[in-house]
């Protein structure tokens, strides 16, 4: 019995395929931090450096593949020189020599470049395609990907990093960064048009999500229902050299793109700003029961359907296109083979802003005399200015102020990075002196801080 190819044994291509995500993962979370940072934590750096040479290490073992050239591997020998070493350097106690000094001393390995490492990282992803170890994910209800819930949203996410390499992201992600370069309409709808399967939170979790992927700071007037809403949001949105979000909930039931009133000058303006708003680079995620509910020309307009399954927590994404014969709707599953991956989304019901702000206005449309949301909700905002400032507009003053007292005492709410030395406002300190604030209230705090104060 002969016997089996190296390249041909399970075993070795099963351990790449764990080594490919692990590398995703850490390659992901060392992106995030340079993108908000401009810097790596001290552990990523050392992390990334070490998974590098792991990666390497594993693809060595297929140097004499037929479709691998020597240039296919990068040049890792300024890891192998800084492994297990220590650099040293001299730390003043005012900068000035001749003051008195200390040896600081640290791995050697974070003298390489981050950006470096992450070269080295995408040299070893392009010939693990080479060799044929693309990614693959299950696209039966045990597999596919899950949206982090936004509480968890940090620098360092294993979630985060799931979710980036589904399909559905890196779609979205190609419409906004790539070629194209424009904004994206995502339409939330349910199976069967059911009602409670929550796709005002699969919405707001992936509003929350894009928003924070994209540096764009989410507020409560991002969420909207009626189109008049919609379209006062729209011009109030930065330009497009920012990604924006909002969430446009109930966009027929509320009384706006409805089928039945494609004549209407509202819906004829809605879809002059979908247009737009491609160019403005705004993510919009439009909530229905069903998307065939929704104006023909806005469905044309639409880049994406998100169908909510009966299952409470689950849902598929799908491409929205047109044929080439006569300008019917089609929809692609987007995942691996022919289907769309499952997606699990987080609860975002009890503690989430956007959520709470959304459902109080269609609380006040149902508990008005209106079945329009403008006109509802234009005479409960008369009544609420009559009454003094909604609980949203007291928050808000509330972290303002606790963000003025955190720049008052700075130096009481500033970290510095292990690594490099540079400073920055840690948003857990402000968190430990006010016990009242969630993590994400605390990382408005923090936002604020940065947004006032020039220079730590």
């Amino acid at each position: 019995m002969s016997k089996r190819d190296k390249s041909d044994d399970p075993q070795p291509k099963r351990a790449i395929y764990k080594m490919r995500e692990r590398a995703r993962e850490v390659s992901s979370i060392a992106e995030r931090q340079l993108m908000d940072y401009n810097q790596l934590d001290q552990n990523v750096h050392i992390e990334l450096a070490h998974t590098v040479l792991e990666y390497h290490k594993q693809l060595r073992d297929f140097r004499f593949h037929d479709v691998v050239e020597p240039e296919d591997y990068p040049d890792i020998r300024p890891i192998k020189r800084a492994r297990g070493r220590q650099s040293e350097r001299v730390i003043t106690s005012s900068g000035n020599w001749g003051d008195s000094a200390r040896i600081e001393r640290q791995p050697m390995v974070l003298e390489i470049p981050a950006r470096e490492l992450l070269a080295m990282m995408n040299e070893l992803h392009d010939l693990a395609v080479k060799l044929g170890f693309s990614a693959s994910v299950s696209a039966t209800p045990a597999g596919g990907s899950k949206l982090p819930s936004p509480n968890k949203l940090g620098p360092i996410n294993a979630e985060a990093a799931e979710f980036e390499d589904s399909a559905f992201f890196k779609s979205l992600y190609d419409d906004i960064e790539g070629t194209r370069s424009g904004g994206a309409i995502v339409i939330v709808d349910a199976e069967d048009a059911r009602t409670g399967v929550g796709k005002t939170a699969a919405a707001v979790a992936m509003a929350e999500f894009f928003a924070w992927y994209f540096g764009y700071e989410l507020q409560e007037r991002d969420g909207v229902l009626s189109g008049q809403e919609y379209l006062d949001l729209f011009k109030q949105h930065p330009n497009e050299e920012q990604v924006s979000v909002c969430v446009w909930d109930e966009a027929v039931g509320a009384g706006s793109g409805d089928a039945r009133r494609s004549m209407a000058q509202e819906n004829v303006d809605l879809g002059r700003a979908w247009q737009i708003m491609r160019d403005r680079r705004v993510i919009t995620f439009v909530t229905l029961p069903d998307w065939g509910d929704l104006d023909s020309r806005l469905q044309k307009l639409a880049d994406y359907r998100v169908w909510c399954r009966r299952s409470i927590g689950d849902m598929q994404a799908y491409e929205i296109g047109t044929t080439f014969e006569g300008g019917d709707l089609r929809t692609r599953g987007l995942g691996p083979g022919e289907g769309a991956e499952p997606i699990s989304f987080p609860d975002v019901t009890d503690d989430n802003d956007l959520y709470i702000s959304i459902k109080e206005k269609k609380d006040k449309v149902q508990e008005s005399d209106k079945l329009d949301a403008e006109d509802a909700l234009d005479n409960n905002e008369t009544a609420e200015k009559e009454d003094g400032p909604s609980e949203a507009e007291k928050k808000k003053s509330r972290l303002e102020s606790i963000a003025d007292e955190v720049i008052a005492d700075l130096k009481d709410y500033t970290g510095e990075h292990p690594s490099n030395g540079m400073k920055f406002v840690d948003e857990d300190l402000i968190e430990v002196d006010y016990p009242e604030l969630s993590a994400r209230d605390a990382d408005k705090v923090k936002k604020v801080v940065q947004r006032e104060v020039e220079e730590l």
